[in-house]
């Protein structure tokens, strides 16, 4: 068991990603990087957010990154939690793990249950940066009538990038058999 790794976690908003991750950090020397958290202290610090939305979004990732660098060199294993809708990010999770030399797992929290995520997103609480239910986008976000609700969830559970070894978890099941799994996924 080595936990120095590269852990990069996907899927829709209210999969799980965090939640596995959470406790990922509770059974290994991890270091849960949350793109959410990075994005509204981002939105937070700036009281006029209307053009700097589009900076924030594309900024908050190169924050994450940078920061998981940082993890990696003082030797610790990171965890990246930020939905990988882009080709861009996934290569950058692996690009890190080769160049630190260390293991790149990739997790993806599976859900197509639409009703289920809704009703977690409804249910936690929610960050400035995040979606309050499925049909509402953040705060800053204008409603699009064209890409919003059930069709922009099912658009983004059909197009996450994923590499070629990944670990699909079924984040339907008891958040402990998650747990299991994942801890597995690592192991091996």
């Amino acid at each position: 068991m080595n936990d120095v790794v590269v852990v990069q976690m996907s899927g829709p908003p209210g999969a799980g990603k965090t939640t596995i991750a959470r406790e990922l950090v509770r059974h290994r020397r991890l270091v849960a990087i949350d793109r959410d958290v990075v994005l509204s202290a981002m939105l937070d610090s700036d009281p006029e957010p209307d053009g700097t939305l589009t900076f924030a979004r594309i900024a908050s990732y190169n924050v994450v990154k940078a920061m998981a660098d940082g993890v990696l060199t003082q030797g610790l294993g990171v965890i990246i939690d930020s939905p990988c809708f882009y080709d861009e990010l996934l290569t950058a999770g692996q690009a890190l793990a080769a160049k630190h030399g260390v293991p790149y797992r990739y997790i993806e929290c599976v859900t197509e249950d639409i009703s289920l995520l809704d009703t977690r997103l409804r249910s936690r609480p929610t960050l400035r940066s995040q979606r309050p239910s499925v049909e509402a986008p953040p705060v800053d976000l204008t409603p699009d009538p064209e890409n919003s609700g059930t069709a922009l969830f099912t658009d983004w559970i059909a197009k996450s990038k994923r590499p070629p070894t990944y670990l699909p978890l079924d984040t339907t099941k008891p958040v402990a058999d998650c747990v299991t799994e994942a801890l597995a996924f690592l192991d091996a």
